[in-house]
């Protein structure tokens, strides 16, 4: 799939097939990408500075068909993997499939260890050590968080399950 159209699909997460100029700015930023791909879709797809971007508009200046992008979405969207319900992610810089791994692996342990976080915390941590590499840290807690930290990139995985905050993430050794 064209680069730009996979850019957009990831920048229009609640698929109403525009972006606006601060869904873009968030996307670079979460992305750790260059600050200038901001202007330079704007020079391509907002030349009227409207803010926003449609998918109609996009597709007409990349010289694709509109019902061929949204096909193309469909069938993507229909064979992603999808983390349970249950779980709600707080931020992740962590692959999709990565997090889905991990999520299917809390859910299981949760009813081996029946509650006991600590018990929980360092099951999950050997499990992401033995599977990943060393030098993860779990930290499963309840109520409002907050942390700073470094960490490997595209390690970290921040979410909400059945009441409790799991923070995630992996350091270079």
């Amino acid at each position: 799939m064209d680069p730009f159209v996979q850019a957009f699909f990831s920048i229009d997460t609640d698929g109403d097939e525009m972006i606006s100029i601060r869904d873009l700015e968030k996307y670079v930023d979460d992305n750790h990408l260059e600050k200038k791909m901001v202007t330079r879709w704007q020079s391509l797809f907002d030349k009227n500075n409207t803010g926003r971007i449609t998918l109609p508009h996009f597709c007409e200046v990349l010289g694709l068909r509109p019902a061929e992008v949204r096909s193309r979405r469909q069938g993507l969207q229909s064979s992603q993997p999808r983390l349970r319900p249950e779980f709600e992610v707080i931020k992740a810089t962590m692959g999709i499939n990565d997090q889905v791994t991990l999520t299917e692996e809390v859910y299981v342990m949760e009813k081996e260890c029946q509650g006991d976080t600590r018990y929980m915390a360092d099951r999950l941590k050997k499990y992401l050590d033995s599977r990943y590499g060393r030098m993860w840290h779990v930290v499963i807690c309840k109520g409002s968080t907050a942390s700073s930290f470094s960490h490997v990139p595209r390690t970290s995985f921040f979410f909400l399950y059945k009441g409790n905050t799991y923070l995630i993430w992996q350091t270079p050794e």
